[in-house]
């Protein structure tokens, strides 16, 4: 309320400071006031009771249609999930298998090769890069 009040000031300035502007501020004000009156006229409304509020049939249906759509994908969520978690168990036992299979592949070449086996060898590739792989004793 006070800005409006600020705003009548404000154009009851301008039309005394600047005549040629006086019309327009005159209508400006009024038309600022029309709008309170507007606003003063609000009429209250009846108080409503909300203890026990029936949905219509259209609301309703559309609430269990998205339920039913939310139930759908929780459940697609959770077939997934177990999917891939039987997946990820598959993958990681064929990445030990093979890392196993690694691991006694380079067990039998140190036997093959009389490395000792009291020492630690690093695998790299030869000096001629030709990609075939030395044991370097550490």
């Amino acid at each position: 309320m006070s800005t409006l009040t600020k705003l009548l000031d404000m154009l009851n300035q301008v039309k005394e400071e600047n005549p040629e502007l006086a019309n327009k501020a005159l209508l400006a004000a009024e038309t600022l006031k029309s709008g309170l009156e507007i606003e003063e006229e609000v009429v209250e409304e009846e108080e409503y009771d909300d203890s026990y509020v029936e949905v219509s049939k259209e609301d309703t249906n559309e609430y269990f249609h998205l339920r039913n759509k939310l139930d759908k994908k929780i459940y697609d969520y959770g077939v997934y999930m177990r999917d891939h978690a039987v997946k990820e168990n598959i993958m990681l036992e064929k990445i030990e298998e093979i890392r196993e299979r690694n691991e006694l592949l380079l067990e039998d070449l140190k036997e093959k090769y009389r490395l000792d086996n009291s020492a630690e060898y690093s695998i790299q590739i030869t000096d001629q890069n030709d990609g075939n792989l030395v044991f370097v004793k550490d």
